[in-house]
Parts: C-alpha cells; sequence; structure tokens
C-alpha cells in the first residue's frame, strides 16, 4: 500500500465487505468483488490482502500490518473466533463512522471562527502596513505631535513585521510541541477549559461518548465485559478514560458490579442509571449503544452552540477592532480641526 488509508476508507471498505459477506460470498470472493468493484485505492492493496489470506493468514493480523483502526483490529479478531465476521465488520464501520462524524462536526463548529480570525488577520495586516503608517507620514508631514494611545498605535505600526515574525516563531513552537501535548487530551488546554463550566460539561459528555461507543461495540459483538474494558486500554482513547477502564476492571474483577464501579468515575450521570438499567434486563451492549446515540446528539447541539456564541463575539471584536484603530488615527486630526 503506498499510502495510509484513513478512517473513512477503512469504515467504507470494512461495510462493503461486510455486505457482501452476509450475503453468503465467502471472504476471497468477496475480496475479489471490491478489486472489481472498487477504485483505485482498492486495486493497490485487497490483492495483497488476498494473496496473504490464500498463504494462510488471518484477516484480523493482515490489518493490524496494514495499520487499521485498532478498534477495527480488535472487532475483527473478535469475529473471527466468534464466527461472526461480518457481524464485526458491520460494528467496525459503525465504529469508522462515529469517529469520522465527530471529526466533521469539530471542522464545521470551528470552520466560522476561523474564517473570522482569517479576515482579522489580513485586515490587522492591512491596517497596519498600509493604512496606519501613511497617517503617520501624513501627520508628520504636517508637523503634528501625535501623543497618548495613537503615538502607542504608529509604534506599533513601525514594529509590526517584527510582532508577526515573533507570532509565527511562537505558533510554529506549539506545533513542535503538539506530539508532547497529545497525551494531556483532546485538548492541549484542558485544565483550563475545565474552568468554564460550559466547557467542562462539553468535554465530560464527549468523553462519555466516547468510552460507552467502544465498550457498546465490543459488548455487542460479544465480547465479555472484563475482555472488552482490557481490549479499551490499548485503544487510542483519551487518556482519562484508559485510566478509567484499567480501574473499573479492577473493581470488577474484585466482585463489584458495573454500575457501582462507574459511578466512582467521572463520566455523565446518565452512564450510571443506562447501565443499572442495563443490568436488570440484560442487555447491556444495546444499551450502551443507545446512550452513545443520545450523548452524540447531546455532543452535537452543544457544538452548534459554542458556535453560535463565538459569532457575536469574534463580530464584536473584529469590529471594535477598526473602530478603535480608526478612532485613533483619526484622533490628531481632530485635535487639529480643534485648534483651527
Amino acid at each position: 500500500m503506498s499510502r495510509r488509508l484513513q478512517v473513512a476508507d477503512w469504515g467504507a471498505f470494512a461495510r462493503r465487505l461486510a455486505l457482501l459477506l452476509e450475503g453468503g460470498i465467502p471472504l476471497l470472493e468477496a475480496l475479489s468483488a471490491l478489486v472489481e468493484r472498487g477504485g483505485s485505492k482498492e486495486r493497490v492493496w485487497i490483492p495483497d490482502l488476498q494473496a496473504s489470506l490464500q498463504a494462510g493468514h488471518s484477516l484480523s493480523s493482515l490489518l493490524k500490518s496494514k495499520r487499521a483502526p485498532l478498534m477495527m483490529q480488535a472487532l475483527v479478531e473478535i469475529g473471527e473466533h466468534a464466527g461472526d465476521l461480518a457481524g464485526s465488520l458491520f460494528r467496525s464501520s459503525d465504529y469508522c463512522t462515529m469517529q469520522v462524524s465527530w471529526r466533521r462536526e469539530r471542522r464545521q463548529a470551528m470552520l466560522y471562527p476561523l474564517l473570522v480570525g482569517v479576515v482579522l488577520t489580513f485586515l490587522s495586516l492591512f491596517l497596519f502596513t498600509v493604512v496606519v503608517p501613511r497617517f503617520a507620514d501624513l501627520y508628520a508631514g504636517l508637523g503634528l505631535q501625535v501623543e497618548g494611545m495613537a503615538q502607542v498605535l504608529f509604534s506599533l505600526s513601525a514594529s509590526f513585521p517584527q510582532l508577526v515574525l515573533a507570532s509565527a516563531l511562537i505558533v510554529a513552537s506549539l506545533f513542535m510541541w503538539k506530539k508532547r501535548w497529545k497525551d494531556v487530551g483532546t485538548f492541549s488546554g484542558v485544565r483550563l477549559l475545565r474552568r468554564v463550566p460550559f466547557l467542562r460539561r462539553l468535554l465530560l459528555v464527549e468523553r462519555t461518548h466516547e468510552w460507552v461507543a467502544t465498550l457498546g461495540l465490543l459488548l455487542d459483538g460479544g465480547v465479555s465485559l472484563l475482555q472488552a474494558l482490557q481490549i479499551q486500554e490499548r485503544l487510542p482513547l483519551h487518556v482519562e478514560n484508559r485510566g478509567a477502564c484499567l480501574r473499573i476492571r479492577e473493581r470488577v474483577s474484585s466482585g463489584s458490579s458495573l454500575g457501582e464501579a462507574v459511578l466512582c468515575e467521572r463520566f455523565d450521570s446518565a452512564l450510571a442509571h443506562a447501565v443499572g438499567v442495563a443490568e436488570v434486563t440484560g442487555d447491556l451492549g444495546r444499551a450502551l449503544l443507545s446512550l452513545e446515540r443520545d450523548l452524540s446528539d447531546q455532543r452535537k447541539a452543544m457544538m452548534a452552540l459554542v458556535s453560535k456564541c463565538l459569532e457575536p463575539i469574534l463580530l464584536l471584536i473584529a469590529g471594535g477592532m477598526v473602530g478603535l484603530v480608526t478612532l485613533l488615527m483619526l484622533w490628531p486630526m481632530l485635535d487639529l480641526i480643534r485648534a483651527i
């Protein structure tokens, strides 16, 4: 394979293959059908997959060598042992779809603030490199003595290239430290965000959704609770969720119920209620997947609210910046007119 497949590609592959297997087509023939009907990506790496399967390798081991998502690797391995490969592939596709959907939600929520930020950046460049220097030259030619905040504005305009360079170096440093911050959590400033009640709630819903979605898919695939928790520890989850998996598994191993174990962790309160009901009904996997859908809708609504709240704030910042710069530039001229 020339390049690594994206999560969306793995999800589409898993669903198409699952549909063929569910229709009674053997695995090798199903892969051949995917090559014939698929695009250029499938024609590149699926023949290698077929050759390895004919050589006696398992599909799960091949997915591992192809660097498929860890959750997909675990579900396929479970399906091979349980004799339900099609069902495991469907669950793998659902997992990939959830990952892609959440990334799309975040991109859409941040698209407008990003566009406003780009506009503000170019507006600042135009003001401080074109407009403000012309007013500074005009006042210098008239022999006006600029004082106060107007003088500060003109000084910033003179040193603006150096400020832009320093800002670029800071951004580059942040990107260099990105890998080091990866294990801190979903956001590098997670501790700062938790001080805001609404954002703290959003982070809690996101963490709970991630934990519920992975555990629900594993349990729905026929995995025992302890084995599912052990698999979760190896997944690229939020660092706090991986620690929670370890602690919950230890409590369940010592005889506690899952509901009791979950109460000791920082999850959404709906999780403990759903687990308590599921332990009575005996259908924990489906109960968790149902909760996952509820949390997904709640998270989507909260992200939309964040975007709506950011819109007027960013517009206020943009208008305030332009108005302040304009006022400071014209203030010496107003003083001159008043003197005349």
